[in-house]
């Protein structure tokens, strides 16, 4: 009897003996973010196994990631063992969204009954080889930016750019190949043009790239900037040829990353820098480089190069003037000094310009004020400015007008204000041709709204001539907005019809605006010289400009489209707005009967009827 019982187990001892566990041979190579399988089976001699019987452990350099006794226990985040497939002898492990971290040796351990069976495998995590980068994410407000997605070392150009916005798709474009020595693949390129609003502060932005080859998308997630961009001034501080200062300033800008170059026909000047952030949250930067101007510089080409976010390829600002050859002192007295005591002053100062301001002001900015007299008058001339607000008055001169150059407390005690008197040009006596005051200060409400700036050309004491200019304020931050150009359903054929588009908030002081009609794709410009039928007027009051278009439309208006254009006066269009097509109806006809119309009139006139 035990020995038949022998003999009975004998098979079952003999299987379970034969438990062999089995990897793959060489390493796992997977892509960094992919999702990676570790193949691992055991044969036991008996197909199918009983699941309850087996035992499975996973680890990684020592640490576990995944466990199977009945039931599946996992370690490491994801990690996957089909079940039905362990009654199969396949306890392979799948690892998604794979990170470095995943990378080392695994040991799989398969214990069936008594027997344990362990086999090592080895995986290697490399970074996507592909890359992808977007360019153009600081932008303007209300005006229209380009953003250029690119993407390089790709297996193919055969691919798909989609532009996304909180996870909804803006655009879907094909690419441009471009050359790029330096990427071992191919390299495409997409744009995507948007005009941002308020709106799109802190959405996300994504450029995604939809490859055939690769079931994972390359994606570049990104939030735009609201870039505000530079005012430049460039301009020569002295009061003669000597002790001068080439002086370049870009004032109001954001972010604050910003390069700037002075340069001399083209070599590079050395120039000390000052940055600063204004109480707005815009940045002002100044850039001056000490100069003593000589014969080599007559009519030399300077420029002022400014690199910035907001401004693709930079901006340059240039500045030429005339020197004349060094006549000793002692000559002038000689031979001018009887030449302008017997003309006058008053004679020789000509012309004096009203004061320039360079934008609209808003708390914070930095305000630039201008104001030149030109003509024939001494080097004795100077110029003050003086601010005006209620009973408090204040007298600003030119930094270094009363102490050495580099004592700035003149400068602290002008409440911030700073001044530069500009030379320009000198004539054959010793008389110079103009002379240019500039202004400068950061903007407060409480001390600069509806203050009196007055620039005084003087003498001596004696007053030759002055300018008067009255600050305004506005209340907004300096963005502004631009509604949309709305038509009715629709309208009657030579019924009065009014369109109107408006402008809020900080309207820029020179500003043009035209309205086009638009039939089949041909815009024709409004002009009430050239149709009389049109009559365009506007209302501007503060931080606000209306604009109406007053005309009866005609049939040949249907579906006509109306556009209206906000233009500087250099003709840059700022914002531009179109309206529906139009639908214009037929007037109602009559449909009485013309016969029995007459008939009918003609019955209630006759004398004859009416006797009976």
């Amino acid at each position: 009897m035990s020995a038949a019982l022998l003999v009975l187990l004998l098979p079952v001892a003999h299987v379970y003996a034969q438990l062999q566990v089995n990897t793959s041979p060489s390493a796992v190579i997977a892509q960094l973010g992919t999702t990676a399988t570790l193949r691992c089976n055991f044969t036991s001699g008996v197909a199918p196994v009983d699941p309850a019987q087996v035992h499975v452990l996973w680890k990684n350099e020592g640490k576990k990631v995944l466990s199977y006794a009945g039931e599946v226990t996992v370690f490491r985040p994801g990690a996957q063992l089909s079940v039905e497939r362990v009654a199969l002898g396949d306890v392979s492990l799948s690892l998604p969204n794979v990170s470095e971290a995943d990378g080392g040796r695994y040991s799989c351990s398969v214990r069936l009954a008594s027997e344990l069976g362990v086999q090592s495998i080895t995986m290697i995590v490399r970074a996507d080889h592909r890359q992808i980068s977007v360019e153009g994410t600081v932008v303007i407000v209300n005006q229209s930016n380009e953003l250029r997605c690119r993407a390089g070392n790709l297996s193919t150009s055969e691919v798909m750019f989609e532009w996304l916005r909180n996870g909804q798709v803006l655009s879907t474009s094909t690419p441009r190949v471009l050359e790029d020595l330096n990427s071992e693949g191919v390299t495409v390129e997409s744009s995507f043009c948007i005009t941002p609003t308020m709106k799109d502060h802190g959405a996300q932005f994504s450029c995604q790239v939809l490859q055939k080859t690769s079931p994972y998308p390359l994606k570049k997630t990104f939030q735009l900037t609201f870039g505000v961009r530079p005012d430049v001034i460039f301009l020569l501080s002295s009061k003669g040829q000597k002790n001068s200062s080439l002086v370049c300033m870009a004032i109001g800008f954001y972010p604050d990353d910003l390069s700037l170059t002075l340069k001399r026909d083209g070599q590079l000047l050395g120039e000390s820098m000052r940055k600063w952030m204004n109480p707005n949250g815009t940045f002002s930067l100044m850039a001056a480089c000490p100069f003593n101007a000589t014969l080599k510089d007559d009519n030399v080409d300077f420029t002022c190069t400014v690199y910035h976010s907001t401004l693709p390829g930079g901006s340059t600002e240039r500045l030429r003037f005339t020197v004349d050859p060094y006549v000793p002192r002692a000559f002038w007295v000689i031979v001018a000094v009887g030449l302008v005591v017997a003309v006058g002053i008053p004679f020789l100062c000509k012309h004096v310009t009203d004061i320039a301001v360079c934008k609209d002001w808003t708390e914070g900015s930095t305000a630039v004020l201008k104001c030149s007299i030109t003509g024939r008058y001494p080097k004795s001339i100077t110029s003050v400015w003086l601010v005006r607000r209620g009973e408090k008055e204040l007298l600003i001169k030119e930094r270094g007008s009363l102490h050495p150059i580099g004592d700035y407390r003149e400068l602290q005690e002008q409440d911030g204000y700073t001044c530069w008197n500009t030379l320009k040009s000198r004539s054959v006596c010793g008389l110079r041709h103009s002379l240019s005051s500039v202004l400068c200060f950061q903007v407060h409400k409480e001390h600069h709204d509806r203050a009196e700036f007055i620039c005084r050309f003087m003498r001596g004491d004696k007053i030759l001539e002055e300018k008067r200019f009255f600050g305004t304020v506005l209340d907004n931050y300096g963005f502004y907005s631009v509604s949309g150009v709305s038509v009715p359903d629709e309208c009657n054929e030579g019924e009065k019809l009014t369109l109107s588009c408006s402008m809020l908030g900080n309207v820029p002081r020179e500003i043009r605006v035209t309205w086009e009609r638009c039939v089949t794709e041909e815009r024709t410009p409004i002009s009430k010289e050239q149709d009389v039928n049109y009559q365009v007027t506007e209302n501007k009051s503060g931080g606000q400009l209306c604009s109406f278009l007053t005309f009866c439309p005609s049939l040949d208006d249907s579906g006509a489209v109306f556009t209206c254009s906000f233009c500087e006066n250099e003709g840059r269009i700022l914002a531009e707005r179109s309206s529906q097509p139009l639908k214009v109806a037929e007037p109602k006809k009559n449909t009485w009967s013309r016969t029995y119309q007459d008939w009918g009139f003609r019955a209630f006139d006759e004398s004859g009827i009416t006797e009976i």
